[in-house]
């Protein structure tokens, strides 16, 4: 037997482990992380029935005293992603997360088969917000139909939604930044890893027959070692060609966990709740044995850590991180590159986002990005860097590295490729993948290439040209489609002879059109809101009624009108807000928009959030407040640069040095409170 190296004790306690975990052991960045969830399997039959999974956790790490959170498959997995079990009936539900009716089988609204979409924050949506790719693979989810709403065992596989705890969330659900589409088949993930493709962050999704859940494939009847025989069969088929590839070998940095939903069938009873938890990684310090009592929060608070997420969901917000995994003294800083992401394709200049972390004892002294292993850039004894770097067209090699006072680096390497500039058009409806109706309400914005102003706008389906507008900064239009599958291309053309488009594929169907035309995507708002909205029936139909949902709560309904007007009282925060309306063939359309509420609103209608601008600057400003507008102050890299003082509006311009700067524009009202909106803007 390997030797094993006894982790911190329980004695250690929590308030001692945040404050190691800050001090000495760190969790170091992470360029790929795969995670692995099991079923209702106890510690001990874990030890021993599954020989591959326990010879790889005594060679890299394992928790010896892990405990899920809750008995009920789907609830565990929702802690994985989002830190909660979305149920104030099963747990308390932690800070920052809401009840979604969710049991160990599914997340529905009560008495019905409608799935009450889970839409507090979760890694998928900072996976998004981080622009770190990620994908996915299910087994049997393409025989099981292919889509995030498949149901346990549809189509007689033994492919298992509440075991796919993505398929749960709005971000999926809505298809946010095509999210629905980085859920795929498990067989793709051979053809991913031949072609160089893995992302960054990949969750494997195991079916019934393969997960410790049901008998292995043919047998009516089994054993225990016989079901985890076959589990672990597949993690060594399945997990072991990935653990194979250069970033979890010696040198590399991957993350690989693997941990169980539970410790029996349904329940946590007669088990003590203890799961088994592989910790596997060149970075992970060999033969880890932890005693340190770690959860499910735990690991989800570790995985954001490894792939430079700082934004917390749920219990992650406040649990350890597992950092005794890993060396209490590095040899070198950790270097975590959070932008961009590597073999991505973007404009120049390329905006460089990182962070380092040095050896115990020592402070970060400098840094210096390489470029085609062209020294381009250097800065001095910080902890973070945010450079903006021209670079050509074509391919690139980028190479960020940091010193410490110990004379060590650490760096990160990635490729990437540069395009010619051009206008960058954000589409927010529709969204790729969905099921609309006609006229399918085409909603866009576009920020020009620096120095220059949008002049004028396309929209194709199926190429053909189907719309088109002139020199504003964003479209909000009706397009008829006939019923069926369509491609939409949106073009936005600028001063420079350049254009940008955005492309999706929808499928329209003989139900109502909705369009929200307040508040406008993306807007910061009051309570209550003011929300107007139109539908355009299907052919030949009426519109019969509606309803407006805030956070799947129905909190206004009317009757037979084409458009509404309304205001729907909040409280300050974050809202999910459905707007949906039928008509007289029993369909609905609806749309769904988030909802920022503030006590004082602030929008910024020019420029676009990571806009390229040419000095001097416009700032276009308006704020709204149930008081009176008192003053306004914008503050460019935390220097107030401009100040007013009444007017609900502002015009502002910023004569800014070239380089990427961080504006805050802020608002307050008579009572002394204020509302705000940050933006990053590079001037070349």
């Amino acid at each position: 037997m390997l030797p094993r190296r006894q982790g911190r004790g329980v004695s250690a306690a929590f308030a001692f482990l945040f404050t190691a975990s800050v001090m000495f052991a760190q969790v170091p960045s992470a360029n790929h992380v795969v995670l692995v969830i099991d079923e209702n399997s106890s510690f001990t039959d874990v030890m021993a029935n599954m020989p591959w999974l326990v010879g790889e956790g005594y060679a890299n790490g394992y928790a010896a005293n892990y405990k899920s959170d809750n008995g009920g498959s789907l609830m565990d997995y929702l802690w994985l992603a989002s830190g909660s079990c979305h149920s104030s009936a099963n747990c308390a539900l932690p800070g920052g997360t809401h009840d979604f009716n969710c049991s160990g089988n599914d997340c529905f609204y009560p008495g019905t088969s409608i799935t009450d979409a889970i839409t507090d924050d979760n890694i998928f949506r900072e996976l998004n917000n981080a622009g770190i790719s990620w994908k996915v693979y299910a087994q049997s989810y393409a025989a099981a139909g292919g889509t995030p709403t498949a149901q346990d065992n549809a189509n007689g596989t033994d492919y298992y939604r509440r075991h796919n705890g993505a398929t749960w969330y709005s971000d999926i659900l809505n298809n946010v930044s095509g999210s629905a589409g980085k859920i795929v088949d498990l067989n793709q993930l051979s053809a991913d890893l031949a072609n160089g493709s893995l992302p960054r962050f990949t969750i494997i999704v195991p079916d019934g027959n393969h997960d410790a859940h049901d008998c292995p494939v043919g047998a009516s009847g089994c054993s225990v070692p016989q079901i985890l025989g076959a589990a672990d069969g597949f993690l060594s088929s399945t997990l072991g060609p990935i653990l194979n590839l250069p970033d979890f070998q010696p040198g590399g940095s991957g993350l690989a966990m693997v941990t169980f939903d539970e410790c029996a069938g349904g329940t946590n009873a007669g088990c003590g709740a203890a799961v088994y938890t592989a910790v596997i990684g060149p970075r992970v310090t060999p033969h880890t044995v932890s005693n340190v009592p770690y959860k499910h929060e735990n690991a989800l608070r570790t995985m954001l850590d490894s792939l430079g997420i700082r934004n917390y969901p749920g219990a992650s917000a406040t649990a350890a991180d597992m950092a005794d995994f890993f060396s209490s003294s590095a040899s070198r800083p950790q270097v975590a590159l959070s932008s961009p992401a590597n073999g991505v394709s973007l404009s120049s200049p390329v905006t460089i986002d990182a962070a380092a972390s040095p050896t115990s004892g020592r402070v970060i002294t400098g840094w210096q990005v390489y470029v085609d292993s062209s020294d381009v850039y250097s800065a001095g004894p910080v902890a973070s860097i945010s450079p903006s770097l021209k670079m050509s067209t074509g391919a690139h090699t980028l190479v960020v590295r940091a010193w410490d006072s110990s004379g060590a680096y650490g760096d990160e390497t990635i490729s990437l490729s540069v395009s010619a500039s051009k206008p960058a058009v954000t589409l927010s409806n529709p969204t790729a993948g969905t099921e609309v109706g006609s006229p399918v309400n085409i909603q866009a914005l576009a920020s020009p290439t620096a120095g220059h102003s949008i002049t004028g706008w396309w929209v194709y389906v199926d190429g053909v040209a189907r719309y088109n507008a002139g020199a504003v900064r964003s479209i909000n239009h009706g397009v008829p489609m006939g019923v069926g599958k369509h491609t939409v291309v949106v073009r936005a053309w600028d001063t420079s002879g350049a254009y940008g488009d955005r492309t999706v594929s929808l499928t329209v169907s003989p139900k109502p059109s909705v369009v929200v035309s307040t508040p406008s995507a993306g807007a910061n708002v009051i309570s209550p809101m003011a929300i107007k909205a139109s539908a355009t029936p299907s052919s030949g139909r009426s519109i019969t009624g509606w309803a407006v949902y805030r956070d799947s709560v129905l909190v206004y309904q009317a009757g037979a009108v084409s458009s509404i007007i309304t205001n729907v009282a909040a409280t300050n925060g974050a809202h999910t807000m459905v707007v949906r309306a039928w008509d007289s063939s029993g369909a609905y359309g609806d749309r769904t928009f988030a909802a920022n509420v503030q006590k004082v609103a602030v929008n910024v209608s020019a420029p676009g959030n990571s806009a390229s601008v040419i000095s001097p600057v416009a700032i276009k400003a308006s704020a709204s407040s149930a008081h009176v507008i008192t003053g306004w102050h914008i503050y460019v890299d935390s220097i107030e640069i401009f100040g007013k003082t009444s007017g609900n509006s502002i015009n502002a311009g910023l004569s800014l040095a070239g380089g990427t700067h961080t504006v805050v524009v802020r608002a307050w009202d008579s009572t002394g409170a204020y509302g705000e909106r940050t933006l990053t803007l590079t001037v070349p």
